[in-house]
């Protein structure tokens, strides 16, 4: 092959690459925005200074505690997945659904930020674990599920 077939297939190459590399970038934008992987779902927000977070600081008050006490290991909610059709819970290493139990206590609801767990008579909720930075889940209005 020659030089110069060498330099014309190269050249040909990066164009075309150009060409498709830009024609997917365009085409990506005409359907919509570029989404920011790391914005916030729709619903959740940041919590600013001025609100209050359900939870509290420092021990609970014995009053306070009565069904909170029902398991020997506190368990925590890592996160949860609401559908049209299915609401699912991780609890610690679990993924539960309404009706299945998690060390003997059954999952009575699943709501956006809370989970409700009963034995026997008594019943407790387990709020959904936030780490370090606060949200607030907002539903909007008619969306009740």
């Amino acid at each position: 092959m020659k030089q110069s077939q060498k330099i014309i297939i190269v050249v040909s190459f990066t164009i075309i690459s150009l060409l498709v590399a830009t024609g997917l970038i365009e085409s990506a934008r005409v359907y919509g925005e570029m989404r920011d992987p790391f914005s916030l779902p729709p619903g959740v927000r940041l919590l600013s200074k001025g609100d209050s977070a359900p939870a509290t600081k420092g021990p609970l008050q014995t009053s306070e505690r009565g069904p909170a006490s029902l398991s020997s290991s506190p368990l925590r909610v890592k996160a949860i997945l609401i559908s049209d059709h299915i609401r699912l819970a991780s609890i610690d290493r679990h993924i539960v659904t309404v009706g299945d139990s998690i060390q003997g206590e059954r999952i009575l609801e699943i709501e956006n930020d809370r989970v409700i767990l009963g034995k026997g008579d008594k019943k407790r909720t387990l709020y959904l674990f936030q780490g370090a930075i606060s949200l607030r889940v907002e539903e909007e209005q008619g969306e009740r599920r």
